[in-house]
This record gives C-alpha cells, sequence and structure tokens, in this order.
C-alpha cells in the first residue's frame, strides 16, 4: 500500500528568513507531487526536511502513520534523486545500484534479483557492467532513479532531476519517471521551476513563494483557475487588465476595463468583490477574427497589429488595445496562434474574441 505524506506546520528558519513558512500539506499516497516555484521560494529545503538533510525550526512530517519529524535520512526509509545523479564513478553501474542494499545488509541473492528487477524498469539492464562515465547524461539520471528505487522506498524524492539534460532528453524521461512511478505506486515528490515539466507530469501540485504555499491543485484547476496574480504569473503567460466590476447578474460579470469592458462567465469565477479586480486571460485563449465578426456572446476587441514572432507550429502576436472611445493609455495583448496561415503588416487592424468562459476574475 502506498504512502502518503503529511505535513503540519512546517518552518525551518535561518536566522531571521523563514525559507518555509507554516507549511501544511498533505501528499496522497501512490501520486507524483510537484513542488513548484520561483529560486528561492523555499522548495527545496522543504524537499530537505521531508528527507531529513535538515531538521525543521517547528512542525511535523508523517509517511503514514509513522512520524518520520526527527529520524535521520536513513531512516526514513524514503529514496533521493538528486539534480547532479551523484554517481561513484569507480562502480559500475549495477554497484551503484546494489550500495543500499549492502548498506541495509540485503542477502545477496536477493540483491541480485532486485537490482536486476530496478535497472529493467529503467531500461539499463543491457550497461549493468559499465561505468557512468561510459554513460550519457540522460543514461545516468536512469542510474540514479533506479538507485533510489531499488530499496524499495515509502517515498522517493527527486530535486529537479531533469535540469542539467537536453530538451529531447527531458522530454523523454518524463514519460519515463511517470511510467515507473504509476508501475511502482510510489509516493513521489518531484521539485522543479519548469511549469511545463510539472503540467505534463504531476497528479497534484503547490506553487510556493517566499517559503509558503500559495495554491495547492492539479495541473489544469492551477492553470486555468489560479486564486492570484502571482500563481497566474508563474503558471503561465497572460494578459492581465485590471478594471472594476460594472454589472452583475447570475450568467455574468461586466467589468470596466482600459480595452473597454470584458464579460466574464459568473458560473467559472467566484463572486466578484467591489472596487479593483483583474481579467486574466490567457493568449491561448484569444482568437484572431474577420473585422465585423457577429459577438455571438464572446468579447470582441478591434487591437492595432505591433509583431509577430513565428515559432513553426506556433505564432506570438503582440497587438495594442485600446478602449472604443480612446479615454485611457494603449495596452499591449498578446495571443498565441496555432498553425498560422498569415502574415500581419505592422499597423494593420486586427479583432480578436475571448470566450466569456475563459476570462478569470482576480481580486489579487
Amino acid at each position: 500500500m502506498s504512502t502518503p505524506i503529511e505535513l503540519v506546520g512546517l518552518s525551518k528558519w535561518f536566522g531571521k528568513t523563514r525559507a518555509v513558512d507554516d507549511v501544511s500539506l498533505t501528499i496522497e499516497g501512490g501520486k507524483l507531487f510537484f513542488l513548484l516555484g520561483p529560486s528561492g521560494c523555499g522548495k527545496t529545503t522543504l524537499l530537505r526536511l521531508i528527507a531529513g538533510f535538515m531538521e525543521p525550526t517547528k512542525g511535523s512530517i508523517k509517511f503514514g502513520s509513522r512520524d518520520v519529524t526527527r529520524l535521520p535520512p536513513n531512516k526514513r526509509n524514503a529514496g533521493m534523486v538528486f539534480q547532479s545523479y551523484a554517481l561513484w564513478p569507480h562502480m559500475s553501474v549495477r554497484e551503484n545500484v546494489e550500495f543500499g542494499l549492502k548498506s541495509r545488509k540485503v542477502p545477496r541473492a536477493d540483491r541480485k534479483a532486485r537490482v536486476d528487477r530496478a535497472l529493467d524498469a529503467v531500461q539499463m539492464l543491457d550497461k549493468a557492467e559499465r561505468k557512468p562515465t561510459q554513460l550519457s547524461g540522460g543514461q545516468q539520471q536512469r542510474v540514479a532513479l533506479a538507485r533510489a528505487l531499488v530499496v524499495e522506498p515509502d517515498v522517493l524524492l527527486l530535486d529537479e532531476p531533469l535540469s542539467n539534460l537536453d530538451a529531447k532528453l527531458r522530454n523523454e524521461l518524463r514519460e519515463e519517471i511517470r511510467r515507473i512511478c504509476r508501475a511502482t505506486d510510489v509516493t513521489a515528490v518531484y521539485v522543479t521551476h519548469d511549469q511545463k515539466e510539472a503540467l505534463s507530469m504531476a497528479d497534484g501540485m503547490a506553487v510556493m513563494s517566499a517559503g509558503k504555499i500559495m495554491q495547492v491543485g492539479g495541473p489544469r484547476e492551477l492553470y486555468e483557475r489560479p486564486r492570484d496574480r502571482f500563481v497566474a504569473d508563474f503558471m503561465g503567460a497572460t494578459n492581465m487588465f485590471e478594471g472594476t466590476v460594472a454589472e452583475r447578474n447570475g450568467a455574468s460579470v461586466v467589468v470596466r476595463t482600459g480595452v473597454g469592458p470584458l464579460r466574464a462567465a459568473a458560473t467559472s469565477n467566484p463572486p466578484a468583490a467591489s472596487g479593483v479586480v483583474h481579467c486574466m486571460v490567457r493568449p491561448e485563449s484569444v482568437r484572431l477574427v474577420d473585422a465585423g465578426a457577429a459577438q455571438n456572446g464572446h468579447n470582441i476587441l478591434h487591437t492595432k497589429h505591433l509583431e509577430t514572432i513565428y515559432l513553426g507550429e506556433m505564432a506570438q502576436h503582440w497587438l495594442e488595445a485600446r478602449s472604443p472611445n480612446g479615454d485611457s493609455a494603449a495596452q499591449k495583448l498578446r495571443v498565441f496562434e496555432m498553425n498560422p496561415r498569415r502574415a500581419y503588416a505592422p499597423g494593420e487592424a486586427v479583432s480578436v474574441a475571448i470566450d466569456p468562459r475563459e476570462v478569470v476574475l482576480l481580486t489579487e
């Protein structure tokens, strides 16, 4: 049975600096859970507290029903995969993977079978007798993963394990790590600052800032329905329009903004507070339409083309939007167009449509 992780009021202070600040979090057993945030947000410190490499200033850590808060790393039954691989160069692949079993005094016959299974799981069994220096970076990271898994840990901890690899290898190993975690049913905590990595792999995630957890949820929830501007901006590109609520009814909320009124679906937004609100619209939610297109319930903005960055399968357009009566400063609008078929000239008039269901209201 997989092991859940429970953190209660967990803090780590370095003098007056609160690297981890009163974090309470429950990670469901058997899930691949991501700690995500910018550099210095406390995610690696939190992982090291879970691993036992640091003692918390206060709070508790449980693996299942077992309180591991004051246990050293070797007593927690947690496997660790580091960014730097941390393989011993004088040992073969097999010896590297076997090392943890030897230190646990596992009988030789059992050691061989378990090492073979672990190497087979990461598709490295045919390279068992090679030295780490004879392997590529991706292969070394597979060995590091096998070494962590061979001890049959209750919890698998991964500290930015793919950051040293090129883009193609990262994509391959993302799929491999997710497959292995599902096959072994291990509870995994994965630290990264790479949003795409987290969105493509995670069962659940927590976004951190200044030692605190800002939001917890699934990938789709955090990307599409962030709770505040920090999470919205961190999870991907955004267009943000500041305004005030002008109208409310059961189906929608109308916000008066610097580019004109924007209608947001009330069913997909919390009740809008009075005063200033922010309308978040992801660039891929903005559609280019013909001038004079019927509104059909959508927000229609008439803009001016500034520039386009062509990326092959996608074009990133920068447009200039103004309010219809011209009483406010122009605002840049970013649009992602998949499979672009035409080029726009600088200064060309461009109309765009935004579905009210794609307008997310944020009050902070």
